[in-house]
Order: structure tokens, then C-alpha cells, then sequence
């Protein structure tokens, strides 16, 4: 047949089209985006779908077509032919469908998953029809049923995605069980974390009955009791939002694994709302730390005592707001354990607030290596941290990591609900010694209020709340009204006037909102200076916690003009608990 037909111009459209293909695979190499056919075999027993319906004969589209049975190598994605040894084959191919118009051929066959096909015969009239420019081929089509839909579009991590997915719902049956839920991943290789908490649902569901439950009736469980709340956080706390292309699964499945990561490292139990958020706000650190590296690789080298905080003034109280438990503000007390006297005031005075919420200590010990970590004098600080947390009946975990200490502190932050530390090396009164406050860039940067504990531990009896009326005083009011009326705390509320005038509307302010939550606490006003004036307040009245905001100014204005709240550190022997 070859001998009689014009086939001269076929060979040179077949060097032509491998001349494109090779193209295509260089440009894929930039674009990351892959060129090859899907395998037929592979993607079904992915599905592992038996079920098939015969279909017959119909136009279907050739774009549609994306994979092969069994020359899924010979042919790029687009059915550009990729072997020399084919050109004789192709040739003849081409120059009879030109001669004899393809619609006299026969048809090809295909199988048929979601709105995607795959040769199993005639794939050289495939990649012919294409090059002729042909929108459509008549394909005799079989049809392989699943759960999920595939798409032209779809890559082969798609696929692999989409075919883990089909086998989770094939085993769970929870698109039918719950027709709302959508549990789609887009990293492969994770379903195998949702199937083992559904088989740890199996177990606890079982218990001591005789009738074992069914894998289906635990997943149905999991996602009621388990996914669903977990994801309901999600929405509520709109991380989603930072993930652009993520799902909710994607965050539900890396605020497990965090959660176990951490674990292994500090040996802390936490829920998993905790490490959810913080993971989100890691990989929102990481993102913020990429573009200050730059910064940096420009010249523009930032001290950490003017780096600003990543999180927003208000974002823990938000959280709290959207909390599954809002009946304890503090919880979890991260308190920096130094072992010296001074460490061991603060633990005391973590103690007292742990008695007070019934929350645990999260004891954190900072060491300069890794090979301190295992030391003699790191294991009798950790005997002596059980022993007091034994004898004031607290639970309490003390973890060990190495590196900078307000680096730690502050990266641990987010797993608290406070951060108990004693006042050392508290902010001077010249810009050198505010400059290597190592506290002043704690309370800075941390993501949680700081109790500074500067003297003797105290039974926290009576609050000071120091209030002007800004949105870091507002995250105090909402901490002292808290305290105030759970711990049945007395309250006194000063404000102060360090010119000739007292805004009234500061203190109505405050008034109005701790009379909405049934408290009237004693109110105060003083002229002068802010730190002179809490000082000599809290004498007067016997307060043994002060409250207030966190520095008001910008990090460079803090230390170059300095702060009430600077100057508060240096002279108050009550604990002082900053909000941020």
C-alpha cells in the first residue's frame, strides 16, 4: 500500500512533529508543566474501580484524550509522535487518512474515566487528527465508573490526588454518607492520616462490644465529631485565607502532623486548635522572615529589638472570641524556667494563675547547644520542675530547647495562652540599655500578654488596670474585665492626664464596657506621668497586678524616646501583666 501512496510528504510532517515535541518537552522543563501521556493501567488501579459500561460509538473531543493503554511513551501529551523508529508507521498512517479523509477509518477505541479518555487502539490516528487540525475523532468508548471527576486539565499529581481521593471515598463511603463533606488534598500520599484516625475511631467505637464497627459507621463518626469541628475553625479563623489554593483538608492534615511534631519535641499535649494555629502563623512567619531575608541581602539589616510583631494587636482576643471553651482565658502558662532564684519566683507565680484557671504549666528551660539538652544539670532542673509541679498539685511539662532564649520564648508564644517570665535585664533608661533589653524584645514580639514577675511572687488579689483608650489598652480592659469577674478580683481603673486635661471619654469608655459585664470597679484619675503615677496608685490601693498595654509607639520611636511601659519595668515591684 506505502509503494502506491504519496507518503514523501507524511515522513517530512513526522520529522516536522518531532521537532515540535522536542519543543514542547524544553519548554516543560522551564514551565514545570509535564508533557507525558497518563498511563491507562496506572490511573485504574488507582480508582480501583471494576465497574464499566459500554458506551458504543460517539464523537468524542481530542483534547479529551490524555493517556494510552500501552504507548503512553511514544507520544507527548498532545499526541506529538516522540520515537524515529516510528516514522514509517506514522507515514503510512497519515498519507492513507489523506487520501481515503478519516472519516472512513475505523474507529479508535477508549476508555472512558470522568470527562477524560484513554487509547487503547488507534493512537496514531490520534496524533494525526491533531495535526490535521481535527476538534474530534469517533471513538468506540468504554466507560470506567468512579467518585471522582477527572478533567483534561488535570495534571498527573491531579491524577494521583484524584485517585487517592476515589479510593478514600471507595473505603469511607462518606460522599454518600456526607454528601457536604469535601475532603479534597492537594499534596499526594496524606489520605492514609484520615483513614488511621478513622481506624482509631473503629477502636474506640468498638469498645468491649462483640459487634465490631464497620469502617464506613467510623468515618461517619470522625467527620462529625472530629474533621468538622476542626474545619469549623478553620472558616471561623479564616486561615484559608493565607493558603491560596489549599483546602480545608490541607490545613485539618498539617495541623495534625504539626501537632505530633511538636509533641516529639517538647513533650507538650495541646489541642489541635493550638497547633493549628500555631502552624498557620509559622508558615506566615516563614513567608514575612523570606522577605526580610531580601531585605537583608540589600543591606538593610534589621535588629531584632526593632522587628516588629507578625501578629496583629487583637488577634488573641479574636481567638478567644471563636473558641470552643471561653470559660478559661489562661490555660496554658508558658513560663521560662532559668533555674535561679528568679526563675523559680516566676514558676511560683505561674503556680498561683495555674490555680486559679485549673490550666497547666508549659515549663520551657532555654540552653545555648543541643549536647547541653542531655546534661546532668538539665535533668536535675527538670526532677526539680516535677517535684514543685507534684507538691502544688499543677500539671506541669517542662521542655528543653536550645538555642536564643527571647527567640524560643517568643516562637513557643503561640502554643500559650501566657508567657510567665521573671523581670531580668529589664529596659534602662538611655537608648544603649534599651537597645539589649533582652526583656523589652520579649514583650515586643510575643504572641501572647507577658507577666513580668520583677520581685517576690504575689496571691494577685487586687488589679490595677491602666487604661488610655488604646487598641493595645483595649486588649487589657478585655483581660482585666476577665479576671475581675472570674476570679472575683476588685478592680481599679486609672487613667491618667500628663497634660492640664482629663478626657473623660477614656474612662466612660472603659466604664460603659465593664458595666456591660456586670462589674463596677473603683475608678481613678491622676495628672503627670504614667509610670509615676500606676506606681503610686497601686501603693495606695494595695495591688498586687498590674495591667495594661504593650508599648505604644513603633519599635524605633520606643527606643530611641523610650516608654511608660519601659520605665514601669524598671520601678514597680508588683507583677505586671502587658497586653499586647
Amino acid at each position: 500500500m506505502s509503494q502506491e501512496l504519496p507518503v514523501d510528504n507524511a515522513v517530512q510532517d513526522f520529522h516536522q512533529a518531532r521537532r515540535q515535541a522536542a519543543m514542547e518537552e524544553l519548554v516543560a522543563r522551564f514551565t514545570g508543566k509535564s508533557t507525558k501521556l497518563l498511563s491507562f493501567n496506572e490511573v485504574s488501579q488507582r480508582l480501583k474501580s471494576p465497574d464499566t459500561v459500554e458506551k458504543g460509538v460517539q464523537e468524542i473531543p481530542l483534547e479529551a484524550i490524555v493517556g494510552s493503554s500501552g504507548r503512553y511513551d511514544d507520544f507527548t501529551r498532545s499526541f506529538l509522535p516522540l520515537r524515529k523508529s516510528d516514522q514509517d508507521r506514522w507515514a503510512s498512517v497519515q498519507a492513507y487518512v489523506k487520501q481515503k479523509g478519516i472519516g472512513n477509518m475505523p474507529p479508535i477505541a477508549v476508555y472512558q474515566i470522568g470527562e477524560i479518555y484513554f487509547v487503547s487502539d488507534g493512537n496514531h490516528r490520534v496524533s494525526i487528527a491533531r495535526r490535521m487540525g481535527l476538534t474530534h475523532i469517533r471513538a468506540s468508548v468504554i466507560e470506567l465508573q468512579t467518585k471522582v471527576a477527572l478533567s483534561p486539565d488535570d495534571r498527573p499529581d491531579d491524577l494521583i490526588l484524584k485517585t487517592e481521593y476515589a479510593d478514600f471515598l471507595a473505603r469511607s463511603n462518606l460522599d454518600e454518607s456526607r454528601p457536604e463533606a469535601d475532603l479534597r488534598l492537594t499534596v499526594p500520599g496524606k489520605y492514609w492520616i484520615l483513614e488511621a484516625q478513622i481506624e482509631a475511631q473503629v477502636f474506640l467505637a468498638g469498645g468491649d462490644s462483640e459487634q465490631p464497627v464497620s469502617f464506613e459507621d467510623a468515618a461517619v463518626l470522625w467527620y462529625d465529631s472530629v474533621y468538622s469541628g476542626v474545619a469549623q475553625l478553620i472558616r471561623d479563623r479564616a486561615l484559608l485565607r493565607d493558603f491560596p489554593d489549599r483546602t480545608e483538608a490541607d490545613l485539618y492534615v498539617w495541623a495534625f502532623e504539626h501537632r505530633a511534631k511538636l509533641k516529639q519535641v517538647l513533650e507538650w499535649d495541646m489541642g489541635i486548635g493550638t497547633a493549628l494555629q500555631d502552624f498557620t502563623a509559622q508558615q506566615k512567619a516563614e513567608l514575612k522572615g523570606a522577605a526580610q531575608r531580601i531585605q537583608q541581602l540589600k543591606g538593610r539589616m534589621t535588629p531584632k529589638q526593632l522587628a516588629s510583631n507578625p501578629v496583629k494587636t487583637g488577634a488573641w482576643q479574636k481567638e478567644k472570641a471563636i473558641a470552643h471553651d471561653q470559660s478559661r482565658l489562661f490555660y496554658n502558662i508558658l513560663v521560662a524556667i532559668t533555674g535561679d532564684a528568679a526563675g523559680w519566683q516566676a514558676f511560683e507565680q505561674s503556680v498561683e494563675m495555674a490555680k486559679r484557671e485549673r490550666g497547666r504549666l508549659r515549663g520551657l528551660h532555654i540552653v545555648a547547644s543541643e549536647a547541653e539538652r542531655s546534661s546532668a544539670a538539665v535533668q536535675a532542673l527538670k526532677a526539680e520542675f516535677d517535684d514543685r509541679c507534684r507538691a502544688a498539685g499543677i500539671n506541669g511539662k517542662l521542655s528543653i530547647e536550645a538555642g536564643q532564649a527571647v527567640e524560643k520564648i517568643c516562637e513557643r508564644s503561640s502554643l500559650a495562652d501566657v508567657v510567665v517570665a521573671p523581670l531580668l535585664n529589664p529596659p534602662g533608661a538611655n537608648l544603649a540599655s534599651r537597645l539589649s533589653s533582652e526583656f523589652r524584645a520579649l514583650v515586643q514580639r510575643s504572641a501572647r500578654p507577658v507577666l513580668a514577675v520583677p520581685d517576690q511572687p504575689t496571691g494577685l488579689h487586687r488589679a490595677l488596670l491602666a487604661y488610655d483608650g488604646s487598641s493595645k489598652a483595649k486588649e487589657a480592659l478585655y483581660v482585666a474585665t476577665y479576671l475581675s469577674g472570674r476570679w472575683g478580683m476588685p478592680l481599679v481603673v486609672l487613667t491618667v492626664a500628663e497634660g492640664k486635661f482629663v478626657d473623660r471619654s477614656i474612662e466612660n469608655e472603659a466604664k460603659a464596657y465593664l458595666e456591660a459585664h456586670d462589674l463596677q470597679p473603683l475608678f481613678v484619675q491622676r495628672n503627670g506621668s504614667v509610670a509615676t503615677a500606676i506606681v503610686e496608685t497601686s501603693a495606695e490601693q494595695d495591688i498586687d497586678l498590674i495591667i495594661m498595654g504593650g508599648y505604644s509607639r513603633s519599635p524605633v520611636q520606643g527606643l530611641l524616646l523610650g516608654d511608660s511601659v519601659d520605665e514601669l519595668l524598671r520601678r514597680s515591684k508588683q507583677p505586671i501583666l502587658i497586653c499586647r
